[in-house]
């Protein structure tokens, strides 16, 4: 394609769009970085890195130690943690630095992508390219950030007295709330970089969104649990949970008690319970999305969903394997390679569903598309 030609195509983008290039980029560019965030921070977590800075400076803790005295000044204050204690005791200076780089390497992270919006927004906002609209998408988006932050630190701080490590229910809220930073982003993208997406009329498949959508939220809340808990370790089997399909300390009436959801460590119950449920509702989801794919499939009508629906369950069977992979691969602890891979599929999962949902959410001129 000739000049002439990319210069035509970019203008009929924008026409179709109402806004400019630039600012289409900039959204995706913070989707991406969002994405990032999610996955650095599964590896800080995987890496038992994310209690290794015990303080929340925002602005002075964006220099990380720059001597070797400043090392041991953080060094000192790590030792005194719970976690350094009960599982780290022993750890050299060097491995400290390890750990201490994947936690201050997440919290730069979020700086810079609180640097990029607001740049973005002041240059934009003057050039009047945001119209009221959009301002107020890029307001929940704002207040959506601030408190996943604000949650990352209390998450952070619940690993720093008693428990060794973070908060299970903790590090889900905080997860939950990145997903939904992620989500909410994604949509205003999908909303600015295509408004006017052509769709087609209403069938028998939108019976099957709703389903889709609260069993993978369902899904996500018990991966986070699973994830925080380490509910992996005393299960790394499958398809049995060590040789059952339902655990037997959950046909125990007496475990149902909720000591043993607060003190999940003290116990098998938690962990048992919630990887039983993890796994139901994998198996759940995996029907239901077939379930939709056929339905797309078998409707002429539906075929601009036939696209996006091979991806969704694409990145479905591959989340299972990943799932079933890292299960029984944490003997002792949980791969960090797998594990992050399971997380950045459910996330490019979560994608694909919002997609498929922006297909289907109503307020456009409906037609239907051959191709």
């Amino acid at each position: 394609m000739g000049e002439s030609g990319k210069m035509q195509t970019g203008l009929v983008a924008e026409k179709r769009s109402g806004y400019p290039a630039a600012v289409r980029w900039w959204l995706i560019a913070g989707v991406l970085l969002v994405i990032g965030q999610v996955v650095i921070g599964g590896i800080t977590r995987l890496t038992e890195s994310g209690l290794s800075i015990t303080e929340w400076e925002v602005v002075s803790g964006s220099i990380p130690p720059l001597n070797e005295a400043d090392w041991n000044v953080e060094f000192d204050k790590y030792k005194a943690s719970p976690q350094y204690e009960k599982i780290m005791a022993g750890i050299s200076l060097s491995e400290f630095k390890f750990i201490y780089f994947w936690e201050w390497f997440h919290r730069q992270w979020a700086r810079m992508m609180g640097l990029i919006f607001a740049v973005g927004f002041v240059i934009f906002w003057r050039k009047g390219w945001l119209d009221p609209p959009l301002m107020k998408r890029l307001g929940v988006v704002v207040l959506l950030a601030a408190i996943t932050a604000s949650f990352g630190w209390i998450m952070v701080a619940s690993g720093l007295h008693d428990r060794p490590w973070v908060n299970a229910y903790k590090l889900t809220m905080h997860l939950s709330l990145g997903i939904t930073l992620f989500s909410y982003l994604l949509w205003t993208t999908f909303k600015v970089t295509n408004p006017k997406l052509r769709t087609f009329p209403h069938s028998a498949v939108d019976k099957w969104i709703w389903p889709l959508n609260i069993v993978l939220g369902l899904q996500l809340i018990l991966g986070g649990i699973m994830s925080g808990a380490r509910a992996a370790l005393p299960y790394p089997t499958w398809p049995s949970l060590n040789g059952h399909f339902i655990p037997p300390v959950l046909l125990d009436s007496a475990s149902w008690t909720v000591d043993n959801m607060v003190y999940y460590e003290q116990s098998l119950f938690q962990p048992a319970l919630i990887q039983f449920l993890h796994r139901m509702t994998a198996y759940t989801l995996t029907v239901i999305t077939l379930a939709y794919v056929f339905m797309v499939f078998k409707d002429p009508l539906n075929r601009v969903l036939r696209k996006p629906s091979l991806l969704l369950v694409t990145l479905l069977i591959t989340q299972v394997i990943l799932g079933v992979a890292t299960v029984v691969s944490s003997i002792g602890q949980v791969p960090v390679g797998l594990g992050v891979a399971h997380q950045f599929t459910a996330i490019a999962l979560v994608g694909a569903v919002l997609y498929v949902n922006y297909v289907h959410s109503p307020g456009r001129t409906l037609k239907t598309v051959d191709n």
